[in-house]
C-alpha cells in the first residue's frame, strides 16, 4: 500500500509542475507511471493543477480498473499510455500534454528541430504522429507503430494537432524530457525568426 500511494503522490506532484510550468491548460493533459503489473493513471475530466492521490486509477495492463473503485474513470487517453508500455518494455512513466510552441510545431506538421547541442543528446529525434482523433483506439495504434518501427530509443513523439509525449525510465525524467521539447521548440522558433530578421536586415543593407 505505501508503494502505491508513493507513486500516486508522484504522479500528483509531477502533475502540478506540468500544470505550473505552463506545459498543460485547463483539463489537458494525462500522467500515468507503471509499477509491475499495475498502471497508475490520471483519471479523465481533472485538471492536473490540482489533481490528488485519490483520482489517480489503478488498472491492470488490459486497462481493466484494479483496487479500490472510487467510480471514477482513467483518461480517455489509457489505450494510448497502455500501448506505449507494450511497445517500450523499458518505460515506466509517460506524461502527454499539451505546450504552446511544441504543439505549435505539431499543428504545423514539422517535427521539432534538435537545434541545441542538450536536445540532439537527450532527445535525438521527436517523430511526428499522423492525425486520429484524441482517445481514439487508431491514435493508440499510430502511436504503438512508431514506436515500434523506431530504431532509436526515442523518449518523445508528436501529435498532429494535438500535443507531445514523452515516456522514460522514472517520472522525474518523463517531466524533464517534456519541459526539454518545449523548451527545444520555443529557441527553434525563436532562432528562425531571428535568422529571417537577420537576412532581411542584411538585404537592406546591402
Amino acid at each position: 500500500m505505501r508503494i502505491k500511494n508513493n507513486i500516486k503522490l508522484d504522479i500528483c506532484r509531477f502533475s502540478h509542475l506540468l500544470y505550473n510550468r505552463g506545459l498543460v491548460g485547463a483539463a489537458g493533459g494525462n500522467v500515468s507511471a507503471r509499477k509491475g503489473e499495475r498502471i497508475f493513471v490520471t483519471c479523465g475530466g481533472k485538471s492536473l493543477r490540482s489533481i490528488g492521490p485519490e483520482e489517480i486509477i489503478e488498472i491492470d495492463l488490459e486497462g481493466n480498473i484494479a483496487g479500490n473503485n472510487t467510480g471514477l474513470r482513467p483518461s480517455k487517453e489509457v489505450d494510448l499510455h497502455l500501448n506505449i508500455y507494450r511497445a517500450r518494455r523499458d518505460v515506466d512513466s509517460v506524461i502527454h500534454v499539451h505546450p504552446v510552441y511544441a504543439t505549435g510545431f505539431a499543428v504545423a506538421g514539422k517535427p521539432v528541430p534538435m537545434v541545441t547541442a542538450a536536445a540532439r543528446l537527450k532527445l535525438i529525434n521527436i517523430p511526428l504522429v499522423g492525425y486520429a482523433p484524441p482517445g481514439s483506439p487508431e491514435l493508440a495504434r499510430l502511436v504503438y507503430h512508431k514506436l515500434s518501427e523506431e530504431k532509436e530509443k526515442i523518449k518523445a513523439v508528436m501529435l498532429k494537432d494535438h500535443g507531445i509525449i514523452t515516456f522514460t525510465e522514472g517520472m522525474e525524467d518523463c517531466f524533464n524530457t517534456a519541459e526539454l521539447v518545449e523548451e527545444t521548440a520555443r529557441i527553434a522558433y525563436i532562432s528562425g525568426n531571428i535568422s529571417r530578421a537577420w537576412a532581411d536586415i542584411i538585404g537592406k543593407v546591402t
